[in-house]
């Protein structure tokens, strides 16, 4: 095996062992600009808010959020390191109805929205992705 494919296959590895042990979501702001972001389900909202600080250069979370696709109700992330992820999504739920649905359909990897308020107002104006450097 070359190089490039020891590379290619150990890649394909790792994105598809993603789904195990983290989950994928799409962090929207509200202008409705988004990135996708894996965090492990052992890891908790506090070290989700963490994440999404750094990804977005952000040191001013206002909140984090789902939106109940039953109710169209927020369901506020809390910033907190008592629960894990997996804990808060699953025992959400009331019954047997999932409250918090994947953005895109199978057979895409499982992706959930979570919305991001950073307590910028965009007004009529199309969102900016962070700069790089």
């Amino acid at each position: 095996m070359n190089v490039e494919s020891e590379y290619n296959a150990k890649f394909e590895q790792l994105c598809n062992g993603i789904p195990n042990n983290k989950y994928i979501f799409e962090i929207t702001k509200l202008c409705g600009y988004g990135e996708f972001l894996t965090i492990y389900k052992k890891q908790t909202p506090l070290d989700l808010y963490k994440t999404v600080s750094i990804q977005f250069e952000c040191k001013d979370i206002k909140e984090l959020y789902f939106i109940n696709n039953c109710t169209n109700e927020k369901i506020r992330l809390p910033i907190t390191d008592e629960i894990t992820i997996w804990q808060f999504m699953f025992n959400n739920n009331s019954g047997s109805t999932q409250i918090i649905k994947p953005v895109y359909p199978i057979p895409c990897k499982i992706v959930y929205r979570i919305y991001f308020d950073d307590g910028h107002t965009h007004g009529n104006t199309v969102c900016e992705s962070k700069s790089t450097i």
